[in-house]
């Protein structure tokens, strides 16, 4: 039925009044579900209708992808349809629900979009189409079996810190116009002695034959492994502002994965909490970071407690050349009594190993204010938490970890240039 059969019956009900006829409004309803009746048997099948759906392969989040809906009219008759294609909420799609007319023979595509505000594996098994008679008092209605799925990548908005990393990367490994090198491990090639070289870096044989002195440059280890591995347990879903912790480190992931891969390092990706819950095996080139976000479109916090013990025995079993290796997790209370300590204490013997984490900012800004009572306790316990922390960290550096504690927008950045700050070094 459609508003327009109520309508018609509301025009009824002054005849009642205009009439002394009982038996008026008996007659009137009766005339309105005949016409209604006649009207839906006269409306075409929409099981005829021919519907298909041209999706993207995957979206990301907050990033408006378009899409198209074609439907396709084989019969000879007439098409008045109301068409309505059905998604989950989260992807905010848009014009799912179009009124068209259909000629016969003819076909007809829809521009629609999607908008997405969370990531994951989201999927339509039905398009609905409702198929008007030549009143518009009736329709009949068909579900087209579509069964359709489509990726949510996680939105990657780090991705504008990639261009000037990449610079200074270029310049670390005088790969641009510069004379400058960058100082590493791995030898590259001869030149003459310059005033302010190391003296340690001469190649007396060559200098010899050459009868000036000749130094050795150093370039930054390329093929080296960096496993980068991301705690998804309980602390991972605490709340940073507008995003779980979570999304946080999937940005400083993603982001250091693009680098790192850029210098010609192997990547290896482990998500785990009491169990392992993605991995990429060693992996680099250009299309790794779609490859790490199509891994962690799916994954989510879950509420258990990290297994560290068997995360180290993993690595330290399976890692033999010396690699660096970043824990992704979070800075909370009673870490000196976590797994935690002694599997850094394991791995760093063997291995670099840095840990990221990144703490709540309204923490940091209520340290600032005191202005009443409640803000002097609340910036108390926003204190102790903070020294907390820094224990943690002091705990950590001592195991011989290198400590990062930021900001959640400021953690990928940061992340980027310690690693890059490590390859200048020759440490990794």
């Amino acid at each position: 039925m459609t508003s327009r059969l109520a309508i018609l019956v509301a025009l009824g009900i002054p005849l009642m009044f205009l009439t002394n006829w009982s038996g008026a409004w008996v007659f009137w309803l009766l005339f309105c579900l005949v016409l209604w009746l006649l009207d839906s048997l006269l409306a075409p099948s929409p099981r005829f209708l021919v519907i298909t759906r041209s999706l993207p392969i995957s979206l990301r989040m907050h990033t408006k992808t378009p899409y198209t809906i074609t439907v396709a009219n084989p019969t000879k008759r007439k098409y008045r349809i109301w068409l309505r294609d059905a998604w989950q909420p989260s992807l905010h799609a848009r014009a799912n629900e179009e009124r068209l007319v259909l000629n016969p023979k003819t076909t007809q595509d829809l521009e629609a979009s999607f908008t997405p505000e969370r990531k994951g594996t989201l999927s339509s098994d039905a398009v609905t189409v409702r198929s008007f008679g030549p009143l518009g008092l009736g329709a009949r209605q068909f579900s087209a079996p579509i069964v359709q799925t489509v990726k949510v990548l996680p939105e990657f908005r780090s991705a504008k810190f990639l261009p000037s990393r990449l610079q200074t990367l270029r310049r670390l490994e005088g790969n641009t116009l510069l004379t400058h090198r960058g100082q590493g491990s791995e030898f590259d090639s001869l030149r003459e002695y310059v005033p302010g070289d190391d003296v340690r870096d001469i190649e007396w044989h060559v200098s010899a034959r050459n009868r000036v002195p000749v130094v050795k440059t150093w370039r930054p280890e390329r093929d080296r492994n960096v496993i980068i591995c991301i705690d998804s347990s309980r602390t991972s879903a605490v709340r940073l502002g507008e995003f779980p912790r979570l999304d946080a480190n999937m940005e400083a992931a993603l982001l250091l994965g693009a680098l790192a891969s850029s210098a010609g390092d192997r990547i290896h990706l482990i998500a785990f909490d009491n169990q392992i819950r993605a991995h990429i095996q060693p992996s680099r080139g250009a299309g790794l970071v779609g490859e790490m976000a199509s891994t962690m479109a799916n994954l989510d916090s879950s509420l258990t407690e990290a297994n560290w013990r068997g995360l180290g025995q993993t690595l330290l079993s399976s890692i033999r050349q010396r690699s660096l290796i970043v824990l992704l997790t979070g800075l909370e209370a009673g870490l000196d009594r976590s797994p935690l300590m002694p599997t850094v204490e394991a791995l760093a013997s063997r291995h670099q190993v840095l840990l990221a984490s990144a703490m709540d900012p309204e923490v940091r800004s209520l340290t600032t204010e005191m202005d009443t009572p409640e803000e002097a306790f609340l910036a108390a316990a926003a204190m102790a938490d903070s020294e907390e922390r820094r224990k943690a960290s002091d705990l950590l550096g001592m195991l011989g970890a290198r400590v990062l504690n930021t900001g959640p927008d400021e953690l990928p950045p940061l992340l980027a240039d310690t690693y890059i700050s490590l390859k200048r070094r020759g440490q990794i």
